[in-house]
């Protein structure tokens, strides 16, 4: 009820619970530019200004503002760092070459160029004063680095829009909401509706100290989604569909709250990574709200009936491909399989129909254009049937970088993962297991038995699969029979999940895998 009424008093002009924004927006910035450089008709100017003062201190900002040399009036954006790591040139040259100028700063963190001091990227904390909470300094920052961006004579104030990546998503989210001078914002995996589940509260399982009170406050302070019934901004999410920090009903429950032009594009099977055209795709959202480029594509909410599905796209650019993407289960956000369901032609919409199974399924829609632009459905709820069939329909947990191929490197190396040593083989891949090797992560649908099934050389080595269920680690040894491993599991049901693959190869170097795969046997 609490977070409702904020809602209703912020779509009415009433005060911010926790930021005076036109009072915080207005102080002098005594900006001045500390040194500039030039390179390849980019010009890069290293500053600091004035934030604000938290009693006796006074926190002041560093940052680094790229644009075209010659620019003026230019569309802008501040981008927000990953993990909100000190600002680089990376994103805003990257912005600059585009025709942008961007704005990237040091948030008040220990140990950045900017001071303060505040530990705003260790956790999602709310002590009994909001304006205590470390967040709320950050985000007093980029009020002020929305100020700046007013300030200069190359930037036109009125496009001016934000954009960021996980925690710097979360700030971009949360501003996007706060402030009315952002015109566009562009999130990658970051979100709000954090009630609904992420990594630094629900990652160990139910925690009594973030109880439904708790999530509540946070949902009438601080929670970046909190303001965007109330706000004009078009804004973009731009995530996988298993993203461990911020978890997918948070993201589309944001997405939900969002009144103003909104796009939600999901990668499925993707972790806290993007393939190259989302990356791309998000930076496109942009570009048609701050440079009037043609829009992207936008679909209606999915309408379920009788285990038929059914969704609407709209805009003028060509459909190129149409699915509905469906995973079974509860919970796991990290770890269960999407897998997709060919969507038809239906009058003005697209269908697609869900066989029966007896586990319940989350489903959502999906359309891409002929540049590989998604739009996406936020989720929709399918309940399993109580009809003789099977639990899930078939599929491979391992496909995403294990197919008969062999081993696929851009996923892994797009997430950062750590694989064994790769070789070409003939028309296959295949992993040369030196010591010990972590392969995965493996998907699965939880509740479920599933078969694990690994092919190579595995004479004098062992292996087992490893598991963190709601942070209790389940590990099972493993078989060998002849050329393969053979095994079943069944992932308990969690709301935080990892499976993995261990293998301890022969001290000859001789263990080679040749192919994995893990699929449901119900």
């Amino acid at each position: 009820m609490q977070s409702a009424l904020m809602f209703a008093l912020l779509a009415i002009g009433q005060a911010d619970p926790v930021f005076d924004v036109p009072a915080l927006s207005k102080p002098p910035l005594e900006a001045k530019v500390l040194k500039t450089t030039e390179k390849d008709e980019l010009v890069t100017e290293e500053l600091k200004f004035f934030s604000h003062n938290d009693g006796e201190k006074r926190i002041e900002i560093f940052a680094l503002f790229t644009y075209p040399k010659g620019g003026r009036k230019l569309p802008a954006f501040v981008w927000n760092q990953g993990g909100l790591a000190q600002a680089s040139t990376h994103w805003t040259e990257f912005g600059a070459r585009r025709g942008y100028a961007v704005l990237s700063i040091d948030f008040p963190i220990g140990g950045y160029r900017s001071t303060g001091g505040y530990p705003i990227n260790s956790g999602v904390e709310l002590p009994e004063n909001p304006k205590q909470a470390p967040i709320y300094h950050g985000a007093v920052a980029l009020l002020r680095a929305v100020s700046y961006l007013e300030s200069r004579p190359e930037v036109d104030p009125k496009r001016i829009g934000m954009a960021g990546s996980s925690w710097g998503g979360f700030y971009t989210t949360l501003q996007a909401g706060l402030d009315p001078r952002i015109k566009a914002a562009a999130s990658m995996f970051g979100a709000g509706a954090m009630g609904l589940g992420n990594a630094w509260w629900d990652g160990s399982g139910p925690n009594p100290q973030r109880d439904a009170a708790f999530r509540q406050r946070w949902s009438a302070t601080l929670d970046p989604a909190l303001r965007l019934p109330a706000s004009k901004a078009a804004i973009g999410w731009f995530t996988g569909t298993n993203d461990s920090f911020y978890w997918l009903p948070a993201v589309t429950g944001t997405y939900r709250l969002a009144t103003g032009p909104k796009q939600l594009a999901l990668l499925p099977n993707w972790n806290h990574a993007l393939d190259e055209t989302m990356d791309e795709q998000v930076f496109r959202w942009l570009d048609v709200h701050l440079k009037g480029e043609e829009p992207l594509l936008g679909v209606s909410p999915l309408v379920v009936e009788n285990r038929e599905m059914r969704f609407i796209a709209n805009g003028k650019r060509p459909v190129k491909n149409a699915e509905v993407w469906v995973s079974f289960g509860e919970d796991a956000w990290a770890s269960r399989y999407w897998q997709p369901l060919p969507a038809k032609r239906d009058g003005d919409g697209w269908l697609a129909r869900l066989a029966p199974v007896k586990a319940n399924s989350l489903v959502f829609g999906s359309v891409t254009d002929d540049d590989g632009n998604r739009s996406c459905t936020p989720l929709a709820a399918i309940p399993g049937t109580a009809l003789a069939g099977p639990m899930t329909l078939p599929y491979d947990g391992c496909s995403m970088w294990c197919d008969q191929r062999g081993f696929r490197k851009t996923y892994h190396e797009r997430h950062s993962y750590q694989l064994p040593k790769l070789e070409a083989r003939g028309e296959k891949t295949i992993a040369k297991i030196i010591g010990q090797a972590t392969i995965g992560p493996i998907f699965f649908s939880p509740g479920v038995n599933h078969r694990l099934s690994v092919e190579g050389k595995f004479a004098g080595a062992t292996a087992e699969l490893v598991g963190i269920f709601d942070g209790k680690k389940v590990v099972q040894e493993l078989n060998f029979l002849d050329d393969r491993i053979m095994s079943e599991f069944r992932p308990p049901e969690a709301k935080s999940a990892r499976l993995d693959l261990v293998i301890r190869g022969a001290a000859n170097g001789s263990t080679v895998v040749e192919r994995v795969r893990f699929e449901p046997i119900e």
